[in-house]
């Protein structure tokens, strides 16, 4: 059994639902897992569930100040929570948004086990880590690729070969629905997208079309990573890195 998976998640960020769908229908086309961590409902994100085989659907709480989800972390998370009705056992806060405080109250209030909010580029060797807080226990899994960034680097990365050769262990990637649907391979048309269009899931196809890039960025590598799964068979959710490490730990203890 390998343990130098790579998975792919989502940060749904309150993308249009066009997007999402499509995004996931290529998900569901090859098929690929992907966990979504979910920011608002809409009849996207109930499509996304009736694929539970494939699709895991994590929380995705804005704790920010001004942060529509509410005003204190109860009420954020309590609103992200029902986002994802009996369901969600992944987190990954907007923004990154964490503090030791933070990460105790999710544990002692929430069904949340898995946090996925560090993030540390292109790093190798990455595994899952057991956080520990008065009794209760958390995993922490890192992840190691993020499309925003990706875009502030001096050298960009938008080609999955490189990114295998980068040393072993779990090597999770973060895409955007938004930015797999543009192609970005730069910051720009994004934001000006979205001054022309603030209310992000009003947006309309119409609305995205000039700012699709036609050349390398995202979505081509969203692809390569796609295919790469698909080839490989291998293809994960978070829920499943957990229960992949738990099983592999009493050989390791031999």
């Amino acid at each position: 059994m390998s343990f130098n998976d790579l998975i792919v998640t989502l940060d749904i960020d309150w993308a249009p639902d066009f997007v999402i769908d499509f995004v996931a229908e290529r998900l569901v086309a090859c098929p690929v897992r992907a966990t979504w961590f979910v920011t608002h409902a809409s009849p996207a994100v109930e499509r996304l569930r009736q694929h539970s085989d494939l699709f895991e659907l994590g929380i995705h709480p804005n704790f920010l100040p001004g942060s529509t989800h509410g005003d204190t972390p109860e009420a954020v998370l309590r609103h992200c929570l029902g986002l994802v009705p009996n369901n969600a056992t992944s987190v990954r806060t907007h923004g990154l948004v964490q503090s030791s405080p933070l990460l105790a109250q999710i544990m002692a209030q929430t069904p949340i086990t898995t946090d996925v909010s560090l993030f540390l580029p292109h790093m190798p060797h990455l595994r899952p880590v057991e956080y520990r807080v008065n009794g209760r226990m958390l995993w922490r899994i890192p992840y190691f690729w993020e499309d925003d960034f990706e875009m502030e680097r001096t050298t960009p990365c938008w080609h999955l070969a490189p990114l295998l050769t980068a040393g072993g262990g779990l090597k999770v990637f973060d895409f955007h629905p938004i930015h797999v649907y543009l192609n970005s391979a730069e910051t720009r048309p994004y934001w000006t997208l979205k001054q022309r269009v603030p209310d992000l899931p009003a947006m309309t196809p119409a609305d995205a079309a000039p700012f699709v890039n036609s050349g390398i960025g995202a979505r081509t590598l969203f692809m390569e990573l796609v295919e790469h799964l698909v080839a490989s068979r291998q293809s994960i959710c978070i829920r499943d890195v957990v229960r992949r490490w738990t099983e592999r730990e009493p050989v390791e203890a031999q």
